[in-house]
């Protein structure tokens, strides 16, 4: 407790000297633990609360995150969650605010209307608030209750959270897991902390991923003596990142990866007698008073979740809820045991869309990749302020969780090879459009005019770009940003959805921020440099699992090594029997299947989406 206070005096006193002056003339060690921390407690609130106006975002993300800290250890675990929400993504946030604000000062001068993107009431600073948690729980109350929120926060740990430092933020630190439930969940929001992985070795997950990727691009552009040496070299790539993701899941998540498996949608027998046999347990045990619906919710999810966990993590993980009742926790333990054959079969059953709050600085990491979501449907946001605004803005398109687009034969725009040095690439994707978007208005080979690109944007339902980067040398962000963006961005590009470290005062920043503050659905996007050859493969799968279209056969029966070569033809009939004819009209869960098409590990964990989840109709 005393390291924690520590923190907290230097880091108020780094940022606000001024403010902190009556809390350094303190001698902490007159005054008792628990009066230490409810003072301090007191003293950041009023400092947050006075600071909302200018608020530093550094500052308010980090004072936010060390009263997370305080109030846990106050048990105070609803005020955490607050503050944990409340430290993400400052600067968007503010960047929201900012276009909303300008815009109404253009309107009231110049007496015209203008465009309007995200509403900032929706997200903007909560400290100045009497009890600020009630606007969060407010709002999750209203989100879809097809959604399971999980957000992931790094912990604040000492003073280089005081700058944004790109080469000294990305190393393994503690992590607080949340569980935001929304509708009228009768479970509050819950917060496990998982502590820094305790290694034997200098491997470091964040690092490793890093170097990854910084070698990524030099990796792909250099000249090998032979494809023997290339794929090698590939091989390899994928290798490492299958380790690094590996890691991730079991040496860092370890047990509570179980957090991230969203509730099913179909009511399974084998779940509700698990669930009843968890019930009784609790009921038949007569040692224990009272047991709340957290540490039940939590037994439960233990329980279905067994099977992507070895019976040392699940022992772990029910003691750990259980730590107070030995006896109840060992006959759980059993209980599960007995049920783990029956268990395997929710491997592959049907979940409901994970929206994943993923901490700015943590964003690099390949969540999507872990074993526990394959084949799962899931998004991205960097702050449930965000997720909720954007849910506000198209909510009378909303059912059942996802925004809805009516299909029609003329729903998108594509806009291939604009810089004219990806022939291959294009040849490929024009073969794939004539065949399967027969109507859509396509772009190949030519630079697209702003207007042209704009008119793809805002008219149309789709936009499919497939180039170099994200298309920001054709649009850029500054314009996107003061659109009202009608269209689903679909950029299958190198670094597209990238969130690029910055370093100084500012977080990772990328375009999928304008695309977002302009009110786009959503935006898919490769985290990474990606090749062309494969990426064009998963494209092809998951434009035509999730789009409809008039051709006369499914995509299913084209001969792919034929295609990627150039050439369109179907496969013999024996191939054509293998082939599996399904349609995904939700777009994640599309996208999900799709990763299976790409040849390369690399290439599949570098595909990421941020938005809200998309269906066809």
């Amino acid at each position: 407790m005393d390291d924690l206070i520590d923190d907290i005096m230097h880091i108020i006193h780094k940022c606000h000297p001024t403010e902190s002056m009556k809390l350094k003339k303190r001698d902490k060690k007159t005054i008792p633990s628990n009066s230490s921390l409810k003072e301090i407690q007191y003293d950041i609130e009023q400092l947050l609360a006075n600071k909302t106006c200018n608020a530093g975002g550094v500052e308010y993300s980090n004072l936010n995150k060390m009263m997370a800290c305080c109030n846990l250890k106050a048990g105070e675990e609803v005020k955490a969650i607050y503050n944990l929400s409340e430290s993400h993504a400052i600067f968007f946030r503010q960047q929201i605010t900012h276009r909303f604000l300008k815009n109404k000062m253009r309107e009231r001068i110049l007496c015209t209307p203008q465009i309007y993107g995200l509403k900032f009431e929706y997200i903007k600073l909560h400290a100045q608030y009497p009890e600020p948690e009630t606007a969060l729980l407010s709002n999750l109350v209203n989100l879809p209750e097809e959604w399971y929120i999980v957000q992931v926060t790094a912990q604040f740990e000492d003073s280089l959270y005081l700058q944004y430092n790109k080469n000294t933020c990305h190393s393994m630190h503690a992590l607080h897991i949340t569980i935001l439930p929304t509708g009228n969940s009768i479970l509050k929001p819950l917060c496990i902390t998982l502590p820094k992985p305790q290694t034997h070795t200098m491997y470091d997950i964040c690092n490793e991923i890093r170097e990854i990727l910084g070698n990524n691009k030099s990796d792909l552009t250099a000249t090998y003596a032979n494809k023997e040496l290339y794929w090698k070299m590939r091989l390899k790539q994928d290798n490492k990142m299958k380790t690094a993701v590996h890691e991730l899941e079991f040496t860092w998540l370890r047990e509570w990866r179980v957090l991230f498996m969203a509730d099913f949608i179909d009511n399974l027998d084998v779940v509700a007698d698990m669930e009843l046999i968890i019930d009784k347990l609790i009921a038949d045990c007569t040692s224990c008073d009272y047991i709340c619906p957290r540490t039940k919710w939590l037994l439960k999810k233990i329980s279905l979740g067994a099977c992507f966990l070895t019976r040392e993590e699940i022992a772990r993980a029910v003691k750990y809820v259980l730590c107070n009742h030995e006896k109840l926790a060992e006959n759980v333990i059993l209980s599960i045991y007995g049920k783990l054959l029956d268990l395997q079969i929710l491997r592959n059953a049907k979940r409901k869309t994970l929206v994943l709050i993923i901490d700015e600085h943590m964003d690099f990491l390949p969540f999507e990749s872990i074993e526990i979501l394959k084949n799962n449907p899931v998004t991205r946001f960097s702050s449930i302020y965000v997720a909720y605004a954007l849910f506000k803005q198209h909510e009378n398109t909303i059912k059942d969780g996802c925004k809805i687009i009516k299909a029609k034969d003329n729903l998108g725009t594509c806009i291939v090879n604009p810089s004219g040095d990806l022939y291959k690439m294009e040849k490929r994707l024009e073969l794939f459009i004539n065949y399967w978007l027969t109507n859509w208005k396509s772009l190949y080979n030519t630079k697209p005019e702003e207007g042209i690109f704009e008119d793809a944007l805002v008219n149309y339902d789709i936009l499919m770009y497939n180039g170099h980067g994200s298309g920001i040398q054709y649009l850029p962000g500054e314009h996107i940003e003061k659109l009202k963006v009608k269209a689903i961005v679909l950029l299958f590009g190198c670094n597209s959805i990238r969130m690029t470290p910055v370093g100084g005062r500012f977080p990772p920043y990328g375009i999928t921020n304008q695309y977002l503050i302009a009110s786009s659905p959503c935006v898919l996007g490769m985290q990474w440099e990606v090749t062309d050859s494969d990426i064009d493969k998963m494209t092809a799968s998951f434009i035509s699992t999730w789009i409809p279209s008039s051709a006369e056969r499914s995509w299913s029966h084209v001969d792919i090594d034929a295609w990627c070569q150039g050439n369109f033809r179907f496969l013999k009939d024996s191939q054509k029997k293998m082939a599996k004819v399904t349609r995904e009209p939700e777009m994640l869960r599309a996208i999900s299947k799709s990763k299976e098409a790409c040849s390369l590990y690399m290439t599949a964990a570098s595909i990421v989406t941020r938005g809200l989840p998309i269906k066809l109709e």
